[in-house]
C-alpha cells in the first residue's frame, strides 16, 4: 500500500485529532477553565515542583545537570532547587528528570503527566516572561491531551509511567505559550513525534528512566520553536495509520482521542503520590509507616517475617528486577545500576519505611539501601495476592495493601489501606509534599513563600517572580 492509499484511509476513517488538538491549544483561554480545574492545575504544579526539589538531592541529578550543558549556555529558565538558570530545553530536561528520579510524580487517568507537562510549561513560560494564567492554561492543555492519548493506547503494551504519549502534549504546551497558530502547533506535534520513543523497561533499573519524561519535555520546546519558524510537518501525525500512535502502540482506539475535549475535563482525575515509589506500593508504604509509629524502632527489631497482601500487579512490578546476575544490590554497589529499580520494589519500600518511619529521597541513597536492618527486613518480605484487592484494582482503580508483621513471639501486627494516599478519593495537602521536597534545598521561609506564590499563580504577571523563589541563594 502506497502513500496515497494511506492518506485516503486516514481522511476517511480517522478523526482529525492532530488539528483538533492544535485548535484546542491555540484557542483555549484561562477564563474558559472551570474554577476547580484551575485549582487542580495549581496544586499539580505545586506537588510536581516539590518532587523536582527532592530529586535534586539524588546523585544522578548532578550528572543530569552537567550533561545537559551540552544544550548550550543561557539563563532563560530555572533549574528547580539550584541557583543557576539554563536554556529552556535544558531546564525542561533537568526538571523533568529530577521530577521522576525517585518516582514521586502524578498521573491523569493512566498517563504520568506532571513530570513532563509542568517542566515544559514552566521553562517556556519563564523564557517568554508569560503570566501565571497562561502557564496554568498550558498545564491544563497538557493534561487534557495526555489523558486522551493515553486512553487511546491503553490496550497496547505500555501503561502508566511507560506511556510513550508525551511527544504529543509537550509541543502543544510549549506552543500555547509561544502563541502559535493552529497550523504551526500541528507541525510542532509532527516534529516532536517524528522520533517516536518507546520505553525500554530494562532502563527503569537505572537513571535512564528519567528520560521517559525528560526527552519529550526538552524536545517539545524545540519542536514548538521549529513549528514557529515554519518548518513543515505532517498535520495528521497523531491519528494517521502510519503516524505516531500507530507506531508506538499495536492498538489505537481513535474514539478516545477527542472524546469530550474542552467539555469533560480530564485534569479532574489527577492522582498525586504522597510518597516516592511506584503507585502500586503506596498503600503498603503508608501501612508500614504507621506500623513504625505503633511499634517503634525496638519493635522493628523483633520482626521475623513480613507478608504484603496486595493486588497481583504490585507483586509483578515489585519482582521485576530480582532476576539480575549479579543481584540488583551488587549492581547498585558497583554503580552499574542506580536506586531506580528499588522505586518499583514494594518490599524494599516497606522495609525502609519500617526502619525509618518515613520514605523520602534519603531512603533511596546508598547509605540507606545498604543499611543492615533495611536489608534484613527486605529479605524477610513475602507477597500474597489478595483476591478482594485484585478485584477492586481492576474495577475501581483501588490500590490497596495489607502489611502483616509476624513477630518473634508469634504475634502478628498489621495495617491495611484500601487506597493510596493521594488518589482522587484520598487527597492530601500538596503543601506537605512541596515542603518535604524543599527540605535540604530551600530555606524554610523561602519554601513557604514559594507555596503561597504558586497557589496565587493566576495573579502573577510574570512567572519569573515565582521562579526566583525556587532558586536557593548561590553559595
Amino acid at each position: 500500500m502506497g502513500a496515497p492509499e494511506l492518506n485516503r484511509i486516514a481522511e476517511v476513517s480517522r478523526p482529525q485529532a492532530t488539528m483538533e488538538y492544535a485548535r484546542f491549544a491555540s484557542t483555549l483561554r484561562f477564563d474558559e477553565l472551570p474554577r476547580d480545574v484551575v485549582h487542580t492545575a495549581k496544586e499539580q504544579i505545586l506537588a510536581t515542583i516539590g518532587s523536582c526539589l527532592a530529586g535534586t538531592r539524588m546523585p544522578g541529578a548532578e550528572s543530569l545537570r552537567r550533561g545537559s550543558r551540552i544544550l548550550g549556555n543561557g539563563s532563560d529558565a530555572t533549574l528547580f532547587g539550584l541557583p543557576e538558570k539554563a536554556p529552556a530545553p535544558a531546564a525542561a530536561l533537568y526538571n523533568a528528570g529530577t521530577g521522576q528520579i525517585i518516582e514521586w510524580d502524578d498521573w491523569v487517568l493512566i498517563s504520568h503527566v506532571g513530570a513532563c507537562v509542568v517542566p515544559t510549561a514552566f521553562a517556556t513560560a519563564e523564557m517568554l516572561h508569560a503570566n501565571g494564567r497562561d502557564l496554568i492554561t498550558a498545564v491544563v492543555i497538557g493534561d487534557e491531551v495526555a489523558g486522551r492519548t493515553s486512553r487511546a493506547i491503553q490496550r497496547g503494551a505500555y501503561l502508566g509511567n511507560g506511556m510513550p504519549n508525551h511527544q504529543v502534549e509537550a509541543p502543544l504546551v510549549a506552543g500555547h505559550l509561544m502563541k502559535l497558530d493552529q497550523i504551526a502547533l500541528a507541525r510542532a506535534v509532527s516534529h516532536s513525534s517524528y522520533m517516536a520513543m518507546e520505553n525500554c523497561f530494562l532502563g527503569w533499573s537505572s537513571d535512564s528512566k528519567v528520560l521517559v519524561n525528560g526527552l519529550p519535555a526538552m524536545w517539545g520546546i524545540v519542536a514548538a520553536n521549529l513549528g514557529k519558524e515554519g518548518l513543515i510537518g505532517n498535520l495528521d501525525m497523531v491519528e494517521h495509520p502510519a503516524g505516531f500512535l500507530a507506531t508506538v502502540s499495536e492498538q489505537v482506539d481513535h474514539e478516545e482521542l477527542l472524546k469530550g475535549l474542552g467539555i469533560e475535563w480530564y485534569t479532574r482525575t489527577l492522582n498525586t503520590k504522597r510518597y516516592p515509589s511506584c503507585a502500586y506500593n503506596l498503600a503498603a508504604i503508608e501501612s508500614a509507616i504507621n506500623l513504625n509509629k505503633r511499634l517503634g524502632t525496638d519493635g522493628m527489631r523483633k520482626v521475623k517475617r513480613i507478608v504484603i497482601h496486595c493486588p497481583g500487579v504490585t507483586i509483578y512490578v515489585g519482582e521485576r528486577y530480582h532476576g539480575f546476575q549479579p543481584d540488583i544490590y551488587e549492581l547498585i554497589r558497583q554503580d552499574r545500576l542506580s536506586h531506580m529499580g528499588l522505586c518499583f520494589d514494594a518490599g524494599y519500600a516497606v522495609a525502609a519505611s519500617l526502619v525509618d518511619g518515613k520514605l523520602t529521597y534519603r531512603q533511596f541513597l546508598k547509605e540507606r539501601i545498604f543499611d543492615p536492618e533495611v536489608r534484613r527486613l527486605h529479605e524477610a518480605v513475602e507477597y500474597r495476592t489478595d483476591a478482594r484487592m485484585q478485584a477492586l484494582y481492576y474495577s475501581d482503580y483501588q490500590y490497596g495493601s495489607r502489611v502483616e508483621l509476624h513477630m518473634e513471639d508469634g504475634s502478628v501486627e498489621a495495617e491495611e489501606r484500601n487506597q493510596l494516599l493521594g488518589a482522587r478519593d484520598r487527597p492530601f495537602d500538596h503543601a506537605e509534599k512541596f515542603m518535604e521536597g524543599a527540605e535540604d534545598v530551600l530555606p524554610y521561609a523561602q519554601a513557604k513563600e514559594a507555596v503561597d506564590a504558586i497557589r496565587a499563580l493566576d495573579s502573577m504577571s510574570d512567572v519569573n517572580e515565582v521562579a526566583a523563589l525556587l532558586r536557593p541563594a548561590a553559595v
